[in-house]
């Protein structure tokens, strides 16, 4: 992969993360609210959607170019980037176990991307 194709790559995982966020915040948000029908989390639903559909649109531009095999073991950092993005968005833990399998995760994507 080139420089620029890894660069999109991750795009792509910020991109998902981020909508993940926002998917957590409607939920945060439906159950303060008590119901589905609430403003604010029809709209973080909506935002969330229309991320993933930029990301989905991207994706597939990408696999033009790149092979499935090498792209898709990027997606492996959105179980990085979320739980750390939500411990300091929402408060939630990182515990020990989660920070050996974090590091796990990213030594098996270098050695995928790498060797792979």
């Amino acid at each position: 992969m080139t420089v620029l194709q890894i660069v999109w790559t991750l795009a792509c995982v910020f991109i998902i993360a981020s909508g993940q966020l926002l998917f957590k915040k409607a939920g945060i948000e439906i159950q303060l609210a008590g119901t589905w029908g609430s403003f604010r989390a029809l709209l973080m639903v909506f935002f969330a959607l229309v991320i993933y559909g930029v990301a989905t649109l991207l994706w597939i531009n990408l696999l033009r170019y790149v092979a499935l095999n090498r792209a898709y073991s990027f997606m492996a950092l959105c179980f990085v980037i979320v739980p750390i993005a939500s411990h300091f968005a929402f408060g939630e833990a990182i515990t020990r176990g989660y920070a050996i399998g974090t590091l796990l995760i990213i030594c098996g994507l270098i050695v995928a991307s790498r060797f792979g």
